[in-house]
């Protein structure tokens, strides 16, 4: 049925006394040409009409792992995987008809494992009868080196630019798979007070995470004690019987055990002297990691151990944030609140005394007590919105600017104007940047301006989105140190982080103006680093 309509072919010694007996154009011999063959390093086989083997040079018998009396009269699709016989056959056919291609394929050895190779088809016309040539290359080693950088480079990428330490090591469990034969893996990192606080899988089945949980990663850690407390890279022939005997019970529901694996990897992520995750890799029955594939696990611990530290930095980073964060709160609260329910206790009992003795003295105490409420009522839906993160998204910049102006205002007694255009059309990013550098120069102004009045302006502009604080205060020289205070240099910050600048000028006695601006299209690399309130 594969014939190319060119004859019935030959047995392999048949045909190859005829390559023998042949004279090739300009007195060549067939002999010497055979010869080459013989010598060259590339897989020389040659197969009939019947795509069955008639000759292999001995370059393409260590290839397949046969000899040549093993290959002869072989059918040619036998050596070739199952999945790839389809596009073998389009190529050979092709081949017959005349067609040369270099084509990228799988070869199968006597002994069933794969190699990939390199062919190039050509064709040989001897005695009105086209045989088919096949030249193999096996460039195994040349493309797992390459899959395996490519592996390493994702992963790199990943540590640096991922949106969480949750895709970061889903990305490098997937690279383990990428840069090896590995059925699957996993990728545990801990954090300073939980293990397998992180966990990214590939391969695995449905169910994985939620089986394995908290007390499989504790278990898991003790597993393989030998290459944690060695710290380094462990290969285990009977990996499936260990987990099977650690999970006790629990292994005859486990997800793990259902998928047809024996052997294992353990890699130890060491991150400066301690171990901060692990990786485990697992083999399919009958397969084992190779010394290629277990330095290439190496390297990849080492980005998941890099990814562990980051995780690690950015915990303290967010916790810390959340500490300076509430101890601003309760200064707000003290400030404000606090202030104000204590103006409206003693007020209310002024009110009180004086009802008795004189009814229309009464009535300035109950006054201030009203104004006292509004001004606490204002403080507290300024320190709500703040409290809510979604705020900035749902209510805009322009309102939540506004609300925290006023509750400013109605506490301190300072007066002023407030202009906004419209809710500028920025990433949010920018918006957050915008409002905690309001926030900062606002809460400056109130406690070391002694300003009456304070203005705040936001534009959207052609080529940028601006905004304007200015008041009439005792203004400084913006040049000067000041030990301790770091809120003129937390606010460069926030408008470098968006890729805009801040501006300011000011002079004793002359008040200060702050002029922030961003570009209407903000670079890609925002960072959200400075979204979070400095403490003053």
């Amino acid at each position: 049925m594969r014939k190319f309509g060119i004859g019935d072919g030959r047995a392999a010694n048949g045909v190859f006394n005829e390559l023998r007996a042949a004279r090739a154009p300009e007195g060549l011999g067939l002999e010497d040409l055979a010869a080459l063959v013989r010598a060259t390093a590339d897989g020389i086989t040659v197969l009939d009409s019947d795509l069955r083997i008639v000759y292999a040079n001995p370059a393409a018998c260590k290839l397949l792992g046969y000899s040549l009396e093993q290959l002869a009269g072989l059918d040619g699709l036998t050596l070739i995987p199952e999945r790839e016989q389809r596009t073998a056959m389009a190529v050979l056919a092709n081949a017959g008809q005349g067609e040369s291609h270099a084509v990228a394929g799988v070869a199968r050895r006597s002994d069933g494992a794969e190699v990939e190779v390199e062919l190039t088809t050509s064709t040989l016309d001897l005695r009105s009868k086209r045989y088919i040539l096949v030249a193999s290359r096996d460039v195994t080693e040349r493309r797992r080196q390459a899959r395996q950088a490519a592996a390493l480079a994702q992963a790199a990428a990943s540590v640096v630019l991922g949106d969480s330490i949750e895709a970061t090591v889903e990305a490098i469990a997937e690279c383990a798979l990428r840069g090896t034969r590995a059925l699957a893996a996993w990728v545990l990192l801990d954090s300073e007070d939980h293990i397998g606080a992180w966990l990214g899988a590939a391969g695995l089945p449905d169910g994985f995470r939620e089986h394995f949980g908290d007390e499989g990663c504790e278990r898991a850690r003790y597993i393989f004690r030998q290459a944690l407390s060695a710290q380094r890279v462990v290969i285990y022939a009977d990996a499936r019987q260990q987990v099977e005997r650690q999970l006790g019970p629990q292994c005859r529901t486990s997800p793990l055990l259902s998928l047809p694996w024996q052997a294992g990897v353990v890699v130890p992520l060491v991150y400066r002297g301690a171990i901060v995750g692990v990786l485990f890799v697992i083999y399919r029955e009958g397969e084992m990691p190779n010394e290629a594939e277990a330095t290439f696990l190496t390297a990849l611990a080492d980005q998941a151990a890099t990814a562990a530290a980051n995780a690690r930095l950015m915990a303290a980073a967010r916790e810390k944030v959340a500490l300076e964060e509430r101890q601003r709160l309760a200064r707000e609260l003290h400030d404000s609140v606090s202030q104000s329910l204590y103006g409206i206790q003693v007020a209310a009992g002024m009110a009180r005394a004086r009802l008795t003795q004189d009814p229309v003295a009464a009535a300035e105490p109950i006054d201030h007590v009203l104004e006292l409420a509004d001004a606490g009522q204002a403080e507290m839906r300024a320190l709500i919105f703040e409290l809510r993160a979604d705020s900035l998204e749902t209510e805009g910049l322009a309102t939540n600017l506004d609300t925290h102006i006023k509750a400013v205002r109605a506490r301190s007694g300072i007066a002023g104007q407030t202009i906004v255009d419209h809710e500028p059309g920025a990433p949010i990013e920018v918006k957050h940047a915008l409002y905690r550098i309001a926030q900062e120069a606002l809460r400056n102004t109130v406690k070391h301006a002694s300003a009456r009045r304070v203005d705040v302006r936001l534009q959207a502009r052609s080529s940028a989105l601006v905004m304007e604080i200015a008041d009439d205060g005792v203004g400084f020289d913006p040049n000067g140190h000041f030990p301790g205070h770091l809120g003129l240099r937390s606010m460069r910050e926030r408008a470098l982080a968006v890729g805009g600048s801040l501006e300011v000028t000011s002079s004793h006695g002359r008040g200060t103006r702050i002029v922030v601006s961003v570009p209407s299209a903000p670079p890609n690399h925002l960072t959200d680093a400075y979204m979070s309130p400095v403490a003053p």
